[in-house]
């Protein structure tokens, strides 16, 4: 039995018995970790209000091989965000944020990319207030680049032309890009404005992103389409937590 210390930001926890709690966690060193808290339903648990939805936390736990399911040591606060859970729109984008994580991250399979980019999403939704659409979108471009599923609108598939910003793309049923003149004509053109954005998504953290750029109802409809074909195809479903908010 390993004893395991690592930063990790909580995404749900639930009850287990009379007592306990099952937390799920995306670490920095150990990827998606589930982790059953002892005791931390008592009003006088050591661990307090560390395993809220969204605190980063500094956690340890006993992990043995072969076994999901690991025991929880200790759980020290180094940043909340319950004051994102008082606003219902906002606790609305942090359920789907998690449900998704869960669903991309394979369980302690490290991923420092995926544990900063969410990080970095929630700190700017804290920072920034009616950031909570435009950091969706963000975070559902960078969620699925990070997989390799996102499509690469650099360059045409047919010929291989580079896409300049100021080139029309187009993306097919099979989520192939092409530009103007390869676009089959079943293909869906992407506005300029949308490809603009989702060129910065590369270029800008999430605080900047939501800052800088003004998503209009067409570009956050035009977007999701395209983001939401990808996830549903990458887990076979829709997700539970899509609600009016990310949609």
């Amino acid at each position: 039995m390993r004893l395991v210390t690592t930063d990790a930001i909580v995404l749900r926890s639930y009850n287990l018995a009379e007592a306990d709690r099952i937390v799920v966690c995306l670490t920095r060193s150990s990827g998606l970790v589930r982790a059953v808290a002892k005791g931390a339903r008592k009003m006088k648990s050591r661990f307090g209000a560390a395993l809220e939805p969204f605190t980063i936390i500094k956690l340890s736990f006993h992990e043995r091989e072969n076994r999901d399911l690991v025991t929880l040591s200790t759980a020290e606060i180094l940043k909340s965000h319950f004051n994102l859970l008082s606003s219902l729109e906002a606790a609305e984008v942090l359920a789907y944020m998690g449900e998704l994580v869960a669903e991309f991250a394979p369980p302690h399979e490290t991923d420092e990319r995926l544990f900063r980019m969410l990080t970095s999403c929630v700190d700017a939704l804290a920072q920034q207030s009616g950031s909570e659409r435009a950091l969706t979108r963000y975070f559902e471009i960078w969620l699925l680049r990070l997989a390799g599923l996102f499509p690469d609108f650099r360059t045409c598939g047919a010929c291989g032309i580079t896409l300049h910003s100021t080139a029309v793309a187009a993306v097919d049923v099979e989520l192939r890009v092409f530009c103007g003149n390869c676009a089959p004509v079943s293909a869906s053109i992407l506005s300029l404005p949308v490809i603009k954005i989702i060129r910065a998504t590369h270029q800008l953290s999430p605080a900047n992103f939501a800052t800088q750029q003004v998503l209009t109802e067409r570009d956050y409809v035009e977007i999701g389409d395209l983001t939401h074909r990808l996830i549903t195809r990458a887990i076979d479903r829709r997700p539970r937590t899509l609600v009016a908010s990310t949609r």
